[in-house]
């Protein structure tokens, strides 16, 4: 997340209004910079917290009430706080797309479906668009929503993507000029980054011991997906929580789907956060057998 570049205001700033003080900008080393001293008669607009911010959840199926992100202007005086302006946000979509291909994730868009803006001064504008209005004394205002857990799907992760497109007569921070992304994603307890030991054993080539690091992604309330053994493709455990035993599945191919192996469970540690696994599937010189332990790191 890049570092947020608006300073907190001080009340020398802006001597004459109370309601002003909070809005008016602080000349910084930054500013000097970046050319942008107080005296070279600009007021700003940008995004604080920065161009990425992450928004992760445990499972849940009510409303929750969600800040998506605040813009804020970043006024030179108390008299142009005191202006009115509306700031348009751009929806671009299509960048979604792009992040994905350039950072190996696979954010969707979030569908309107799952949500309503809730904020009165972001609002909804064209085409997907959104309207950030400053009223007098505004300095800063959130993009708020409330999201509806019920409708989100686990095993997908969510994003949305905007430009400021209209500064309404402000100078756009340098460091809010690109692309503004925002991610939705649910993290149930067991997601998380892990270490895989154990082994393959092949009825041809013997056994082989299985070494490596391994992300394991939310799938369900419940359910964690990763890959299978040291071949890759996907498996997911499903855990019973009154139980702790754990079903794996998957395939490995059409034909050759993950089966338990006869006289041995997959359970779930919860004390040393760790899978422990003993499943199979089979092949035409007979069944690959995996035995692993899945520890969280």
């Amino acid at each position: 997340m890049k570092k947020n570049i608006f300073n907190k205001y001080l009340l020398v700033a802006c001597i004459g209004s109370a309601i002003a003080f909070s809005g008016c900008r602080k000349e910084t080393i930054a500013d000097k910079v970046g050319g942008q001293a107080m005296d070279n008669g600009k007021s700003f607009v940008g995004f604080p917290d920065g161009l990425e911010q992450q928004h992760f959840f445990d499972p849940f199926t009510n409303i929750k009430t969600v800040d998506v992100f605040s813009i804020k202007r970043d006024a030179k005086s108390a008299a142009d706080l005191q202006k009115d302006q509306t700031v348009v946000l751009k929806a671009i979509p299509d960048a979604i797309d792009k992040y994905n291909e350039n950072n190996d994730t696979e954010y969707e868009l979030l569908p309107t479906s799952l949500y309503t803006i809730s904020s009165t001064k972001v609002t909804a504008g064209t085409s997907g668009n959104l309207n950030a209005k400053f009223a007098p004394g505004d300095f800063q205002n959130y993009f708020t929503i409330k999201l509806n857990g019920s409708k989100f799907d686990l095993t997908k992760k969510y994003a949305l993507a905007y430009i400021i497109s209209d500064a309404a007569g402000l100078t756009v921070h340098a460091e809010s000029k690109d692309t503004l992304y925002t991610f939705f994603a649910i993290k149930n307890k067991y997601d998380g980054e892990y270490h895989s030991t154990g082994i393959f054993h092949h009825p041809v080539n013997g056994d082989r011991a299985i070494d490596r690091d391994k992300t394991l992604t939310t799938a369900g309330a419940t359910a964690v997906s990763t890959e299978i053994g040291d071949i890759g493709g996907s498996m997911t455990l499903t855990v019973n929580e009154a139980t702790n035993e754990v079903t794996v599945s998957g395939n490995v191919s059409a034909t050759q789907p993950l089966l338990p192996v006869a006289g041995k469970k997959s359970i779930y540690d919860p004390a040393t956060k760790s899978f422990i696994l003993n499943y199979r599937y089979p092949a035409g010189t007979g069944d690959r057998v995996i035995e692993e332990t899945i520890k969280h790191k």
